[in-house]
């Protein structure tokens, strides 16, 4: 987890805003892990629909992609109303990309801005063997990225 300090902005190209219900809280206030996990899941798959290669491999049968967390962040306190959830890609590197997800509580008495990162890899599902990022990809990820028109 790094939490980023008010001077930093970086453009993503997916943003969300999800409400924070009671059954999000636990009883001192916090976030629970599964909402965390779930406002991540959603901003990852809709970066996913956004990228056409990458929705391209998450449709055939023969390749998957893989997620392996490098950081997570930790509960959101001071019983937030609402998080403010987005995704891009960081580092695309040749057989691999780095996603990254910030949540942004609004309301409640924590404003912390915290960073959740994945590296993700394109594999087939038959050998388990990691496909390298092809031109495609790589272009469809850098055109996503120059096209992101929300701040956070």
């Amino acid at each position: 987890m790094r939490e980023r300090g008010s001077g930093i902005v970086t453009r993503w190209p997916v943003l969300q805003e999800h409400p924070v219900t009671s059954e999000d809280l636990d009883d001192t206030g916090r976030t629970r892990d599964e909402a965390v996990e779930r406002w991540m899941s959603v901003a990852r798959l809709a970066y996913i629909d956004r990228c056409p290669a990458l929705r391209a491999v998450r449709e055939r049968r023969e390749l998957d992609l893989r997620f392996r967390t490098t950081s997570t962040p930790p509960a959101v306190s001071g019983r937030p109303t609402d998080v403010v959830v987005t995704a891009h890609v960081t580092e695309i590197m040749p057989s691999s990309l780095v996603m990254a997800v910030r949540i942004r509580p609004i309301g409640g008495s924590d404003n912390r801005t915290l960073d959740a990162t994945w590296v993700v890899a394109v594999v087939d599902r038959a050998s388990g063997q990691v496909r390298t990022i092809g031109e495609e990809m790589r272009g469809d990820l850098i055109a996503l990225e120059r096209s992101a028109e929300y701040f956070n």
